[in-house]
């Protein structure tokens, strides 16, 4: 009797057996993925904070641009009332016309950690929310932003300068600074489209100025949003 039940033995030894080996190929595939899920998690991480840094210096570009173009539509206005005003030049006016030459702004975005999620493939976020809000800050807000600022004709103070100015400034050399003088102020006074198209470019600022603010207050809300998902992974 007692060989009689020597198979079953062996039977019972080799499920044992396979179970193990099956428990522990299971065990080591659950290993490996959490790894694989620790080094993704990681790379995620790296990503997040590197998306934060290159927006957190956006928003001082974005603070700094539309300083400036507050600035030039202010100067712009004091320009245009003196003009229509028909007010005599003087130093401070001078010096505003002359200004205009410096007027146009360069915007530059810093994208490289958006580039390399987009080169890994944006679902390397997890979050989807969090994924979907800096995917439409950086594919639309600062592509638009950037789109009116450097490649559209929203404002070009350089032509204006260059066509309606330029041929009014002469250089002082006893007081070694650029002038206008009495007689070409009153050219510029008599001339309409010089007016007409500063008017033009001081209202497009204006509305560069609103776009400004509110890509500016998405970035920030992005930066929470980033601030809240790696509070949470700590």
């Amino acid at each position: 009797m007692a060989d009689d039940n020597k198979p079953l033995k062996y039977m019972r030894y080799a499920v044992g057996e396979i179970v193990l080996v099956v428990v522990g190929i299971l065990i080591a595939l659950s290993i490996n993925n959490w790894n694989e899920d620790r080094k993704l998690e990681a790379v995620e991480i790296n990503i997040l904070k590197g998306i934060k840094q290159n927006i957190l210096m956006d928003t001082i570009d974005l603070n700094h641009n539309t300083r400036r173009h507050k600035e030039m539509s202010q100067r712009d206005s004091i320009i245009m009332w003196h003009l229509f005003d028909e007010k005599p030049l003087d130093s401070l006016i001078e010096v505003k016309l002359i200004d205009l030459e410096f007027s146009n702004i360069l915007l530059m975005l810093h994208t490289s950690y958006f580039e390399e999620v987009k080169a890994k493939g944006l679902s390397i976020i997890s979050n989807k929310t969090l994924r979907d809000s800096i995917a439409r800050l950086y594919e639309f807000r600062y592509e638009y932003l950037i789109l009116v600022e450097n490649e559209s004709n929203q404002y070009d103070y350089l032509s204006l300068y260059e066509d309606l100015i330029s041929d009014y400034v002469y250089l002082d050399p006893e007081l070694k600074a650029f002038k206008i003088g009495e007689k070409h102020f009153q050219l510029i006074l008599n001339d309409e489209f010089f007016t007409k198209r500063l008017f033009n470019a001081r209202n497009k600022r204006y509305m560069l100025e609103y776009f400004y603010e509110t890509t500016n207050k998405a970035a920030l809300t992005v930066l929470e949003q980033i601030d809240i998902e790696l509070a949470m992974r700590e």
